[in-house]
C-alpha cells in the first residue's frame, strides 16, 4: 500500500477506536442511563463530543505518522 493509503486508513481506524475507548472503556467518561440499549449509545457518543474528538484525532494523526517516519530512507 502507499504511504497516504496506509496513512489514511490508519487515521480513520485508531480515530474510531479511541473513540470508542474513551466512549466505553473509561469508567468515568461513562453514562450511566437506565434506557434502552440504543439510546445509551447514541448518549455516550454524544456526550463530551468535542474533548473526545481531540483526544482522538491527537491518537489519530500520531498514529498516522507512522508510516512516514519509519519509511524514510538516509
Amino acid at each position: 500500500m502507499k504511504k497516504k493509503t496506509l496513512a489514511a486508513v490508519l487515521f480513520a481506524v485508531v480515530f474510531i477506536a479511541a473513540y470508542l475507548i474513551l466512549c466505553f472503556g473509561i469508567p468515568g467518561l461513562r453514562i450511566k442511563l437506565e434506557a434502552e440499549p440504543i439510546e445509551i449509545f447514541f448518549a455516550s457518543i454524544s456526550h463530551m463530543v468535542f474533548f473526545k474528538a481531540i483526544v482522538s484525532l491527537i491518537a489519530a494523526a500520531l498514529a498516522a505518522a507512522v508510516p512516514f517516519l519509519l519509511g524514510k530512507k538516509k
